[in-house]
């Protein structure tokens, strides 16, 4: 693993897509992102590179350490 890779990321997900923090999108660009699908969404933090698969099951990373930050209602919101 190179040192500029971080070893986490967000992770983003809605009834209608999901998303992740990568290396030319940040948390802000994530949320951005996320409300601009005007969906309410959950966000985790991943403790794993963003670069790394793992399984995701009903829209949950399935990950050890994973942790859960909220669930936020998408300011424009349509539905969900």
């Amino acid at each position: 693993m190179s040192k500029d890779v971080q070893p986490f990321h967000f992770y983003a997900s809605s009834v209608a897509t999901w998303a992740t923090t990568t290396e030319t999108r940040d948390l802000r660009a994530l949320i951005k992102l996320m409300e601009k699908e005007g969906f309410n969404y959950n966000l985790f933090y991943v403790p794993l590179p963003a670069d790394i698969s793992y399984k995701i099951k009903h829209f949950v990373p399935q990950v050890a350490g994973l942790i859960w930050l909220g669930h936020f209602e998408a300011k424009g919101k349509r539905h969900g």
